[in-house]
């Protein structure tokens, strides 16, 4: 009698419905069933740009473009062409790259102490600033175009534009693709260069970074203006610009 309802407990307890422990238990590592808190999968848009890092320098470069002109009338040496890095690395250039993004903004010259800071500058216009104490004189005049540096405007108009004193300034419109000198008004006069186009100036290492230029094959050009009596020098070349990627490029100005 014992042992028959010792199996009676026996087979009642194996057929106990799971259905609410089954719920509770997570589902097993093979398990189809997507989890609720599973992150949406992302996925990337697919780039169509990259950058290009341009080096400009000048192994070459004379004694005579390194030199000071003379003195300003101001009393203090005037900057010379060019001031290369150890690794001859040249700085003050103007790069443009064919097919890179076309943003400009204003153009920012400030002369102080006879002489302009910066010497190139990129914008679609143009604010000229003084750090004189009295009012003081410059001249403006559209000299080349940006698409071929190499021929200059035969009779450039001459704008003359009047300083105030420090604290004040005086606001130019240019004209798109053009390349205007600025000069100080005098016998021997102290230049800056504006450039109504895209590109961008490099560093004091000869190095500039032209970022979110399309992918494909783009012409580089290199153009150190003429200042300190020097002539203008140029360089060119082409790149490669892969998609997403950092394509970099070494021009070498020649005497």
């Amino acid at each position: 009698m014992r042992l028959a309802l010792c199996a009676l407990l026996a087979a009642c307890s194996s057929g106990k419905p799971h259905a609410v422990e089954d719920a509770k238990r997570p589902a097993s590592a093979g398990s189809d069933a997507p989890r609720a808190d599973a992150a949406p999968a992302v996925v990337a848009p697919s780039a169509t740009t990259g950058d290009v890092q341009v080096r400009v320098e000048w192994p070459a470069v004379t004694a005579a473009v390194r030199a000071s002109p003379g003195i300003t009338p101001c009393g203090t040496p005037r900057l010379a062409q060019v001031a290369p890095s150890t690794t001859f690395g040249i700085g003050d250039v103007l790069v443009i790259v064919d097919g890179a993004p076309a943003t400009l903004g204003e153009a920012h010259v400030r002369l102080a102490d006879c002489a302009w800071s910066p010497r190139i500058a990129i914008g679609s216009s143009l604010v000229i600033e003084s750090g004189a104490d009295r009012p003081a004189k410059a001249v403006l005049s559209s000299r080349l175009r940006a698409v071929d540096f190499a021929k200059p405007e035969a009779s450039p108009p001459k704008v003359p534009v009047l300083l105030p004193i420090a604290g004040h300034a005086a606001s130019v419109t240019l004209d798109a693709g053009a390349v205007y000198q600025l000069a100080t008004d005098g016998k021997d006069p102290e230049v800056a260069w504006v450039v109504a186009a895209a590109g961008a100036i490099t560093d004091a290492s000869g190095v500039v970074l032209v970022k979110d230029v399309p992918a494909g094959e783009h012409a580089v050009r290199a153009w150190l203006p003429p200042r300190a009596g020097q002539p203008a020098h140029h360089a060119t070349g082409k790149i490669t610009v892969t998609a997403g990627d950092l394509a970099e490029l070494t021009l070498k100005l020649e005497p």
